[in-house]
């Protein structure tokens, strides 16, 4: 759908609803009940965890990727490697080019 279409206002106005409440229902119910659930303790434990493995994950989207296992692992591991390698040229050649 492009922004020209005669329905576009109205889907995104219907998208940014969904998204506000989602956001809404997120911060009064569901993170209330999982400190709640978990403690503060264990839930800076997870997000440490997560941090931890954004090191190990893709940086871009790979809609083709397998999402199960065990290939997903093994394809993930590739193409996070593979877009970590093209991000870092990326930043060296815009540095060489001045950002060209």
């Amino acid at each position: 759908m492009k922004p020209e279409d005669e329905r576009f206002d109205a889907k995104v106005k219907v998208l940014m609803e969904t998204v506000r409440h989602h956001i809404k229902e997120e911060e009064e119910e569901l993170f209330p009940a999982l400190r709640e659930l978990f403690g503060r303790k264990r839930l800076q434990e997870i997000g440490d965890a997560l941090k931890e493995a954004k090191n190990y994950a893709p940086t871009r989207p790979h809609p083709r990727a397998p999402d199960t296992p065990p290939l997903n692992v093994f394809v993930g591991a590739t193409a996070a490697a593979a877009d970590k390698v093209i991000d870092l040229t990326r930043g060296v050649v815009k540095k060489v080019t001045g950002g060209r």
